[in-house]
């Protein structure tokens, strides 16, 4: 499956120490890495998330900036929880989703 250039570049800028924010349209994004980002890898990258910025958007509401997975669940107030970095706090919130044996 070809994913959205504008996914794969998030997923690069991601790989390279960039965490993202999603407000209404706008998307931030801000470098956590180690050292300095190379411009020459991070402008073009930058240039396709904005050229594609619609679908950047729905994959970033979804996405893990800490595993990157986009296996969601909403908490309470709708923020998306990661199923796999979330697990517990889902388990409390969503009691009926422990599996019993």
């Amino acid at each position: 499956m070809n994913e959205s250039p504008g996914i794969e570049a998030v997923r690069t800028l991601a790989k390279i120490g960039y965490r993202f924010t999603v407000n209404g349209d706008t998307i931030k994004a801000k470098y956590h890495g180690q050292g300095k980002p190379d411009p020459a890898q991070v402008r073009p990258l930058l240039e396709t998330v904005k050229t594609h910025k619609p679908e950047a958007i729905y994959f970033l509401r979804s996405y893990c900036p800490k595993c990157g997975g986009v296996a969601t669940c909403p908490d309470y107030e709708g923020r998306p929880l990661c199923l796999a970095c979330d697990w517990e706090t889902i388990i409390n919130l969503y009691p009926g989703l422990q599996q019993k044996h």
